[in-house]
């Protein structure tokens, strides 16, 4: 298997691992835990388990002071902001709403590393991105009345997300620019976002989680294992050998893993038009090959 197709497949790994957030949170949720509490116990339980296994492994680690603010940059923006603006666009609109303009990713993506990283900008990226914009629309059925609602700092906030999330595939080229492997790109990122959303979420909050149950705490660490830690470390492999702009492309099966897995373990159904947001995704995500 050649690099590049490896690299397609980790980016893929990623988004479907992504793609299982919702319908985890959801049952995370049913505790009574709120959005902002979870972003930080799954960046903070990622962070820690994936900087132990570069400890026991012996793996090199290294950073330069010079990059403090290339990081701090790197993980308030594309790991900490992204989550507050998420959060918020969720809180203010609705989540068909925000997945939608959650998704607005790859458009800043492929005009971002057009400019910073010099990658071209072909008219197959344009048709991709116009069928997974038509795709996830209909995946998330946005066409239902009551679905979508639109105010200003709703909107603001989902183009936030959709910003935040977009570039996090430009810091990682940045960070591999200056010498960073794989595993010290996502330590680094994870650990400066784990700082700023400290500041804003006190440890000393989160006391009243310890007697909470077993189950719940199984289920906090599938969602940072599986859907943060892996996600992360399998998209930015994944870019090693795949353009930054058609990686977050590919990774736009998130949504469609999510309501796989919605069917699956939600008992929820998939209408035609879903189907067809499906096939839409899939055939950007297979023209990016």
């Amino acid at each position: 298997m050649d690099k590049s197709k490896a690299g397609f497949i980790f980016v893929i790994l990623a988004g479907a691992l992504w793609g299982t957030t919702g319908t985890i949170s959801k049952f995370i949720f049913e505790f009574g835990v709120d959005p902002l509490t979870l972003s930080l116990l799954r960046i903070v339980i990622s962070f820690v388990l994936l900087y132990a296994f570069a400890i026991i492994t012996k793996r090199r680690l290294h950073f330069n002071q010079e990059d403090f603010l290339f990081f701090l940059a790197f993980g308030a923006v594309s790991v900490a902001g992204f989550n507050i603006f998420y959060l918020t666009a969720i809180q203010l609109t609705t989540v068909t709403t925000a997945v939608i303009l959650l998704y607005t990713a790859p458009a800043f993506s492929l005009l971002a590393a057009r400019l910073v990283l010099k990658e071209p900008l072909t008219k197959q990226k344009i048709m991709a991105l116009v069928l997974t914009v038509i795709g996830i629309f209909l995946v998330v059925e946005g066409y239902r009345p009551g679905q979508l609602l639109l105010n200003i700092p709703g909107v603001l906030s989902g183009l936030g997300a959709g910003l935040t999330f977009g570039i996090y595939g430009i810091f990682s080229k940045g960070a591999f620019q200056r010498g960073y492997g794989t595993l010290e790109t996502v330590i680094l990122a994870l650990g400066t976002g784990m700082l700023v959303l400290l500041v804003l979420r006190p440890p000393w909050l989160l006391t009243p989680l310890v007697t909470e149950p077993m189950a719940l705490w199984l289920l906090v660490v599938m969602i940072a294992v599986f859907s943060t830690m892996l996600a992360y470390v399998f998209f930015v492999t994944g870019l090693v050998h795949v353009e930054a702009g058609k990686a977050t492309l590919v990774a736009a099966v998130e949504p469609v893993v999510a309501i796989i897995a919605a069917i699956i373990f939600l008992n929820e159904t998939m209408t035609f038009l879903q189907f067809i947001g499906v096939l839409a995704v899939l055939t950007a995500v297979r023209g990016q090959r």
